[in-house]
C-alpha cells in the first residue's frame, strides 16, 4: 500500500516520439492517492499522448523515455504482461470516443462480465450480479433489462457511462480519464461530471483527467497541471492558478475563456500557432505568441521553477506574470 506522503504516480523527464515528431518533450508531474489532477492544453500540446504513455499504449514507431513510477515501479519498458496486470486493479482509463472504445458486435452486459472472468475468475453467475450493479452504480436505469443492449442502443452519454463501468470494474487506485466529455452536449456532460467526481469520492481512486476546457477542469480536479508544446508550463492548486495565472499561456487561455466575459466581445483569442512538433525549439516556446516575449525569451529556454510556494511556472518573468 502506497504512503498517503508518497505519489501514487511520479512522472519524470517523460517524452514521446513519433519519428520526427516530439509529441511531448520532457514533461514531470505527480499525482498523490486520492487527488484529482486535470491536465489541461489545447490541441496537440501532449496530454493526451502523456495518458497513453502512462498506459504503456504507444506502439511502435513511438518511443518514449523517462520514468513512468506508478507505486515505485517504473512502467516504462515493461513487458506487455507487467503492463496487463497493472491496467485495472492498479490503472484505468476512459477515452474520449466511447464508440471506438466499446466493441460493437458484444453487448455491454458481456463486455463487462468479460474483465470479471477474465481478470478475477469469476463464475459467469456472480459477474452478471456484478455488471448489473456496475451499470446501475454508473446511472444506467434498468440495468438488468439493458444488460444485453448493444453499443449502438446507448446514447453517447450513456455508451460513456458503460466505459466508465468497465474502468471502474476492477476498483483502480488511479483513474484516467481523457477528454470523457469532449463529445456530448453540455446537460450530458454535466451529469458524467457529477459521476466521476461522486465516484471517485466513494473509492478515493486517483484522478488524472485530460482537458482542454478550463470550466471542466475546475469541476473536476484541486490540482491543475498546463501543457503547451509537448511541456508542462505552469502547475499547482487549481483555483490559485486561477485567481493568478504565472505563465502568459495560463493567462491566456484563461482570458479566450468564453465563461469568464460577459459578452462576446471581450474575448481575447490566441493569436498564432502551436509550434511545429517536428521542429527544434530554440527559447521558450511560447515565445512567438507572447504579447510580452523579450529577446531572452526567443534565445534561453526557460526551467519549470518555484515561483510560490506550491506554484511552478516556466517563464523568465513569472512572477511578473502573476502580479499583473
Amino acid at each position: 500500500m502506497t504512503a498517503p506522503s508518497q505519489p501514487l504516480l511520479e512522472i519524470a523527464g517523460l517524452k514521446v516520439q513519433f519519428g520526427q515528431t516530439k509529441a511531448v518533450r520532457g514533461i514531470d508531474l505527480s499525482v498523490m492517492p486520492g487527488e484529482a489532477v486535470a491536465v489541461l492544453g489545447e490541441s496537440g500540446s501532449g496530454k493526451s499522448v502523456t495518458g497513453k504513455a502512462i498506459m504503456g499504449l504507444i506502439n511502435r514507431p513511438g518511443r518514449v523515455e523517462g520514468t513512468v513510477a506508478f507505486e515505485g515501479r517504473n512502467l516504462v519498458g515493461r513487458s506487455e504482461r507487467d503492463l496487463a496486470a497493472i491496467r485495472g486493479p492498479g490503472i484505468a482509463m476512459v477515452f474520449q470516443d466511447s464508440l471506438d472504445a466499446l466493441n460493437p458486435v458484444y453487448s455491454v452486459g458481456n463486455q463487462i462480465m468479460e474483465i470479471l472472468t477474465v481478470r478475477l475468475g469469476w463464475d459467469r453467475g456472480r459477474a452478471r450480479e456484478e455488471a448489473i450493479r456496475l451499470m446501475e452504480q454508473v446511472g444506467i436505469k434498468e440495468a438488468e433489462t439493458r444488460l444485453g443492449d448493444y453499443p449502438h442502443q446507448f446514447s453517447g452519454g450513456m455508451r460513456q457511462r458503460i466505459c466508465i463501468a468497465m474502468a471502474i470494474a476492477l476498483k483502480p487506485r488511479l483513474l484516467i480519464a481523457d477528454e470523457p466529455t469532449t463529445a456530448l452536449d453540455v446537460t450530458v456532460q454535466a451529469g458524467i461530471l457529477r459521476l466521476i467526481n461522486a465516484l471517485r469520492q466513494e473509492s478515493g481512486m486517483a484522478l488524472l483527467f485530460v482537458t482542454h476546457d478550463l470550466a471542466v477542469a475546475r469541476q473536476v480536479a484541486t490540482s491543475l497541471v498546463v501543457m503547451y508544446a509537448g511541456r508542462v508550463v505552469e502547475r499547482g492548486k487549481i483555483d490559485e492558478i486561477f485567481a493568478r495565472p504565472s505563465h502568459p499561456y495560463t493567462r491566456a487561455l484563461l482570458a479566450s475563456n468564453p465563461g469568464a466575459v460577459a459578452h462576446w466581445s471581450q474575448l481575447q483569442p490566441i493569436a498564432g500557432n502551436p509550434p511545429d512538433k517536428a521542429t527544434k525549439v530554440t527559447g521558450c516556446a511560447f515565445a512567438p505568441r507572447c504579447p510580452r516575449a523579450e529577446p531572452r525569451c526567443r534565445a534561453e529556454a526557460p526551467e519549470l521553477r518555484d515561483v510560490m510556494p506550491g506554484r511552478q511556472s516556466r517563464c523568465h518573468f513569472a512572477e511578473e506574470v502573476a502580479h499583473v
